[in-house]
C-alpha cells in the first residue's frame, strides 16, 4: 500500500544532504518498533503544509525564521526557539526563510513513562504537556528561546543523539534513550530558570503539577494546588481543565496510578505498601481504582508485566 506524504524537507546526514519526506506516522517516520525515535537536521526551502503526527515531536530552530502555524494560532519562530507538538495537534510552515530545523520525533510512552525524576520538573510539565495545548491567545511569549551558548551546547547533544542513532554501536539503544532523557531535563531546566522571575500561568500550573507529582502520597487537594498558581480554588479548576481537559482530583488520579504501575513492577513491594506510596486511603480502595483505570486488578497486572515471581 503507498503511503501517504505530507510533505519532503531537505535533510544533512554528516555532509550529505538528502530529501526526506514526512509521514506523520510511525511505521513511516519511526520505523523502529524497539526505539520508535528518530532524529532528525532539516532545512525547509518551501511551505510546509499543516499536518498532524502520531508520536511527538520536539523541535529546536537552529536559523532562520518562520511564522509556525497551529490549529490555535499563528507565531513567528526563529533561532532558538523550542516547542513540542503532541497528538493531535497540527502544524506547520507557510513562509519559511532559511528555517532550519532539528525534529526529534519520538513515542513520549516509550521514553518518559517511569520516569518519576522529569515529573518531578516544573519546566517539563510546562514544555513537554502544557505548552503544546495552552489555548490562550499570545501563546509564544511563554515559550522557550535558548540563548547563542545553550543553543550551542544543545546542538552538540543533539549531534551526539544523532551519532547514537545512526550508529551500531553496543548499547545503541541505552545510549540514544539516556541521551535523549538528558535533553529533555535540560531544557525542561533552562524553561524553568527562564520562568522562576517572571512566572506565567503555564508556568504555575506546570508548578503546581510538579509538586503534585512529588506529593503523591500525601493528601493532595484543590486548594493547595490553587495556592500555588496564586489562584482562587475555582479559578484553579477552570484554568486547569483548559490546560489538561480534565479535572485537577482525576488527573491526580491519574498520576497516582501510572505511579503504581510502576512500583508494581517491583515483585519485592506488596500491594499494600503501592497503595501507602501513591496516596490510596487503603489496598482496597487502591485496588477498585486501579482495576477502574487500568482494566485490571494490581495482582493481574503485575502479572502480566512479569513483576510476579
Amino acid at each position: 500500500m503507498k503511503r501517504r506524504v505530507i510533505g519532503t524537507a531537505r535533510q544533512r546526514v554528516g555532509e550529505e544532504e538528502r530529501d526526506q519526506v514526512c509521514t506523520g506516522t510511525y511505521r513511516g517516520d519511526l520505523p523502529d518498533p524497539r526505539l520508535r525515535f528518530n532524529v532528525m537536521f532539516v532545512r525547509h526551502d518551501e511551505p510546509f503544509p499543516m499536518h498532524g503526527h502520531e508520536y511527538s515531536e520536539l523541535v529546536i530552530v537552529l536559523g532562520g525564521r518562520s511564522t509556525h502555524r497551529t490549529d490555535v494560532e499563528d507565531y513567528p519562530i526563529a533561532e532558538g526557539d523550542v516547542f513540542v507538538i503532541n497528538r493531535p495537534h497540527r502544524h506547520g510552515f507557510p513562509d519559511p526563510e532559511r528555517l532550519e530545523l532539528c525534529n526529534v520525533q519520538f513515542d513520549p510512552r516509550r521514553f518518559f513513562a517511569g520516569e518519576r525524576g522529569l515529573g518531578e520538573m516544573m519546566g517539563f510539565h510546562a514544555l513537554f504537556h502544557l505548552e503544546p495545548r495552552w489555548k490562550q491567545s499570545r501563546r509564544f511569549r511563554q515559550r522557550l528561546r535558548l540563548s547563542p551558548a545553550e543553543l550551542a551546547g544543545t546542538r552538540a547533544l543533539l549531534r551526539q543523539i544523532e551519532s547514537e542513532f545512526r550508529g551500531r554501536n553496543e548499547g545503541r539503544e541505552t545510549a540514544v534513550r539516556s541521551l535523549f532523557l538528558l535533553l529533555a531535563s535540560r531544557l525542561s531546566r533552562l524553561y524553568a530558570e527562564a520562568r522562576r522571575k517572571a512566572p506565567t500561568p503555564v508556568a504555575r500550573l506546570a508548578s503546581a503539577m510538579a509538586y503534585a507529582r512529588t506529593h503523591l502520597s500525601e493528601p493532595l487537594r484543590v486548594g493547595t494546588l490553587a495556592a500555588i498558581t496564586r489562584l482562587s480554588p475555582s479559578q484553579f479548576q477552570r484554568a486547569f481543565r483548559k490546560a489538561y481537559d480534565t479535572s485537577p482530583v482525576r488527573k491526580i488520579t491519574e498520576l497516582r496510578i501510572d505511579e503504581a504501575r510502576e512500583l508494581l513492577r517491583d515483585p519485592a513491594r506488596d500491594i499494600g505498601s503501592v497503595a501507602r506510596e501513591t496516596g490510596f486511603s487503603s489496598a482496597s480502595f487502591f485496588s477498585t481504582q486501579f482495576k477502574r483505570w487500568t482494566g485490571l486488578s494490581p495482582r493481574e497486572y503485575r502479572k502480566s508485566v512479569g513483576g510476579a515471581r
